[in-house]
């Protein structure tokens, strides 16, 4: 089976090159013309193409009018080379300008231009923007593209007026735009990470939004202009990053304002006032249109494009996810009301043998990523007409994997505590490349959801994270391992250097006093290592740190993390009893829980 990723943007923006791109299924537009004329003979005589036969198949792929591969059209990566030393080997490829000025040799001579194609990466970005928008088609049954009637009109349109127009359509087509104008109408002035918070499945990795009070706090904590440009520039999370995007397209069709916001956040005991650039209010023109996209126009509701790959991203078990919620919309798709037990058994005639609280996820998740569906606390109604979704031809087998199995253990036993810290599951089992999230995702459900006092710290020389009430605090050190995580000798002496660095307090020691973090009043400590799961000499390795330092600690898997977290939120485990189970030496496994 080939997989795509459709439905979900981060990085292409350029509508002028997004439209040079559908304009080489256009022959006799501009565009098409130069690539034949110029730029795939430029990239011959230069020697760029990967293998001598690009030349001559990309000149009859432009001439042919027909559909063409994606894997041709996207090309290939550099194949263990470095990125710069690659050369072209999709039609995507040629036909995007890069940014930097390389001097090559043609037929003995030297000219210094702009790189004359992209990388596989950001051909594919623009193929998946082409196809998410309606401009291009993609056919599941050859893996092709063809350019469709709003994608030749995006060519031919000559004005901007025009061009804004057609893009307009294609946006309110795209079920995130419409999510995020939405937001703005009910909301008002939003930042990213107001957006990003409520955009996309949030139970599940691939949907992160980097909590705002915590990037509040990181900002006024950093120590020098770097790490304030660092936060600024690359601190947001996946959703946070699309709510970015969605809305700089907006605000180049006028639709959306780019306006920096000041925002006051309380996080722990301080409060912080704070101006975020990246924030936006919704035009007059945004209203008009999104009351379009609803159904509350004259004009007629725009169908939403919803290929299948849209719904799920990075979960463990993406596949099934999509398949089931596939079928769900398919369901729903008849417009009348129906109730999760309706839903539940559609899919059992399906296969599906689900749960409730799944159900209630996924329906949330569809009105999180853009669909117009009502719920009158009883049943739930798609107003929405969808058009591109395909199921997939027979049944997916839900992947047994261990984050999938853990998952679906908890997602029954949380009843109290918002369920996008399902997520930290994810993390856990998602190993170092989500090690990040995996901390903020904590520090999270500690401090925003119980409300524990705590700072995420993270970086060089410091703990991922400390928590505290009253008079303990715990420091913490999160461990993504998809396998589970073995607490090897250099992993126990770092926790030693972190125990004995708060122990001391010695500026000279570590400069960057992270234990300062933990307020006067907090004079007991502990620590514990949150993974997926763990392997090894558990007890006999936190027996070492406790005579290497003479603090106890323990270690805690995410599973009985978010069953302490709900116990605690609902009322039946208090914060002083959870955290006095921190000095054990062994795994701390919550008790009451009936999974």
């Amino acid at each position: 089976m080939i997989h795509r990723t459709f439905g979900w943007i981060q990085n292409p923006s350029s509508t002028e090159t997004l439209k040079d791109v559908l304009s080489i299924f256009v022959p006799g537009s501009s565009f098409h013309t130069f690539m034949l004329e110029e730029r795939l003979p430029l990239l011959k005589r230069a020697g760029l193409f990967k293998t001598k036969d690009l030349y001559t198949t990309f000149q009859e792929m432009l001439q042919s009018g027909k559909s063409l591969a994606y894997d041709v059209l996207k090309g290939q990566g550099s194949g263990g080379e470095s990125r710069s030393k690659a050369k072209c080997s999709g039609l995507v490829q040629a036909a995007i300008t890069g940014q930097q000025y390389r001097e090559y040799e043609i037929e003995g001579t030297k000219i210094r231009i702009k790189k004359p194609f992209t990388d596989d990466w950001t051909a594919d970005g623009f193929l998946r923007w082409a196809v998410s928008l309606g401009f291009l088609d993609y056919h599941y049954d050859d893996d092709a593209c063809s350019i469709t009637p709003l994608g030749k009109n995006f060519v031919a349109a000559q004005t901007d007026k025009d061009k804004n127009a057609i893009l307009g359509q294609a946006y309110l087509s795209y079920p995130p735009v419409c999510r995020i104008l939405g937001l703005l109408t009910a909301q008002g002035h939003m930042t990213k990470f107001e957006i990003g918070s409520q955009l996309g499945f949030t139970d599940e990795a691939g949907f992160t939004s980097f909590p705002q009070n915590i990037w509040v706090q990181a900002y006024h904590e950093a120590t020098d202009n770097e790490a304030k440009r660092e936060l600024c520039t690359n601190t947001e999370g996946s959703s946070d990053k699309y709510a970015r995007m969605i809305c700089n397209w907006l605000d180049d069709i006028g639709w959306v304002n780019k306006v920096p916001k000041t925002v006051r956040e309380t996080f722990g005991s301080k409060t912080y006032d704070c101006t975020i650039s990246t924030a936006y209010e919704i035009t007059a023109a945004g209203i008009i249109n999104y009351k379009q996209a609803i159904g509350k126009s004259k004009r007629r509701r725009i169908p939403k494009i919803v290929y299948r790959e849209m719904l799920a991203s990075k979960a463990s078990d993406a596949e099934y996810l999509r398949m089931r919620r596939a079928l769900i919309l398919e369901f729903l798709g008849k417009h009348k009301p129906k109730s999760i037990e309706n839903v539940l058994n559609f899919l059992k005639t399906k296969g599906f043998s689900e749960t409730p609280a799944v159900v209630n996820d996924d329906m949330k998740g569809f009105i999180n990523i853009g669909l117009d569906i009502d719920f009158d606390g009883t049943t739930y109604k798609l107003r929405d007409n969808i058009e591109k979704l395909v199921c997939y031809q027979g049944n997916i087998v839900k992947e047994k994997t261990d984050a999938a199995l853990v998952k679906e253990r908890v997602r029954l036993q949380l009843h109290n505590i918002n369920h996008k810290y399902l997520a930290l599951i994810d993390y856990a089992f998602s190993g170092k490349n989500n090690s990040r999230d995996f901390e903020v995702y904590t520090i999270d459900l500690l401090v925003n959801e119980l409300t524990f006092g705590g700072l995420h710290l993270g970086g060089t020389r410091k703990p991922d994270g400390i928590f505290y009430h009253g008079s303990n605090g715990i420091i913490i050190d999160n461990k993504a391992y998809a396998k589970g995580f073995v607490i090897t000798r250099n992993m126990a002496d770092e926790m030693i250097r972190y125990v004995q660095e708060n122990n001391d307090r010695n500026p000279d020691r570590n400069p960057n006093c992270w234990w300062k973090g933990f307020p006067h009043d907090v004079t007991r400590y502990n620590y514990v290592f949150i993974s997926s799961m763990f392997k090894g000499e558990v007890e006999h390795m936190l027996d070492n740190i406790r005579q290497s330092t003479g603090i106890d600690g323990c270690v805690l898997t995410t599973e009985n993390l978010l069953y302490y977290a709900d116990a605690i939120k609902g009322g039946t485990l208090s914060k002083a009893t959870f955290i006095n189970g921190f000095n054990a030496n062994k795994e701390m496994v919550f008790s009451n829980c009936n999974a």
